[in-house]
């Protein structure tokens, strides 16, 4: 009877496995998991704290006063809605590193001709996963770059600056426009790159073009992917943080103080904004003032704000109408307060 018993939960667990462990929900969960581990380090290593207690970390990872703040109520709200409207908006528009992959080997395929395929040395696999990975790091911190400092993006990116407080669903607040081209500039450069990899080395395209979803996992899961939207302060530390994005940095880069404008753009490696000369490091301690300058925020405090005033600010530049100008760059505010003092103006303007 036991046996039996023992064969029948075994096959529960195998079913439950089966249809609620996908690939999906394992990555979400390492990501949770990762977040969850990277809190408690910044708990019980940080100064200044009370008594550590599991009360006093709960209260840390949820603090009331964001909880209750309306930006998180926006964040709730606009994620509810988005779920709605995704699969009309943009899922239609989305494409997947597969795609492209198998574009770019069918395009070369029928320029020189079909290449008999190969098994897939150990070896070589872990290369171009590396080389994946760091494209893909490249894309994501260029595409946010070009998000800045183009005023027409920087009007969709808007969406996602306006969030006072940061929380993991933060990371969800992107209008639906941004969020094709984000996926377009990724899945293309990744997905073209393994399809000529996949050609050049005789390899599978399709087993090569997964390479693209672990290249995305691994990221995650290094870059403590849901801290980087939190008020959890991690830091690295300057040593680390030279190469490696701290979810402090990024914290940094949503200040609304004009000396933050601009500035670390990278997902996990640093070398980028190095190399970009926007990298700066994070003050493990200093609290940011986050979200768009006070005389522009309150456009963007209901969820038709959200929706609707990029859409206009865009209409109004492309009928020619009132200069909208790109208020993540140092750039462009300082050209706004050089033309407010010309005109005897007290210098107010977007950031």
């Amino acid at each position: 009877m036991w046996t039996r018993v023992a064969d029948q939960v075994v096959a529960l667990v195998g079913m439950i496995e089966a249809h609620l462990l996908t690939f999906g929900i394992a990555v979400v969960l390492c990501t949770w998991a990762s977040a969850l581990l990277g809190a408690a380090i910044t708990y019980l290593t940080r100064r200044g704290m009370a008594p550590r207690s599991c009360m006093g970390f709960l209260r840390f990872c949820f603090p009331s006063i964001i909880l209750r703040h309306k930006s998180c109520r926006l964040d709730v709200l606009y994620i509810g809605l988005g779920k709605l409207l995704h699969p009309f908006l943009v899922l239609p528009f989305m494409a997947s590193s597969v795609f492209f992959a198998e574009a770019a080997y069918g395009g070369l395929t029928l320029a020189f001709g079909a290449r008999a395929q190969n098994a897939e040395p150990l070896l070589l696999w872990a290369v171009i996963l590396a080389v994946a990975v760091l494209l893909q790091d490249f894309m994501t911190f260029y595409v946010h770059y070009l998000m800045h400092r183009i005023p027409a993006l920087w009007e969709l990116h808007k969406v996602h600056h306006s969030a006072e407080f940061l929380l993991p669903i933060t990371n969800r607040r992107f209008h639906p426009f941004q969020e094709i081209i984000d996926n377009l500039g990724n899945m293309a450069a990744v997905g073209v790159l393994l399809g000529i990899a996949s050609y050049a080395f005789a390899l599978p395209v399709h087993d090569n073009s997964i390479i693209g979803l672990d290249a995305y996992f691994i990221l995650n899961m290094l870059s403590f992917y849901h801290l980087r939207h939190s008020h959890i302060p991690m830091s690295y530390g300057e040593r680390i943080e030279w190469h490696i994005m701290s979810p402090k940095q990024h914290h940094l880069h949503h200040s609304r103080a004009a000396h933050h404008w601009d500035r670390n753009f990278g997902l996990f490696f640093s070398w980028w904004d190095r190399m970009f000369g926007t990298l700066v490091i994070a003050d493990a301690y200093e609290a940011y003032d986050q979200g768009l300058p006070v005389q522009e925020q309150p456009a963007y405090d209901t969820l038709a704000g959200l929706y609707l005033r990029p859409v206009f600010n865009l209409a109004r530049m492309a009928l020619g109408g009132a200069r909208v100008a790109s208020a993540g760059s140092n750039a462009a505010a300082g050209e706004m307060l050089t033309d407010a003092a010309m005109s005897g103006a007290d210098g107010s303007g977007t950031s």
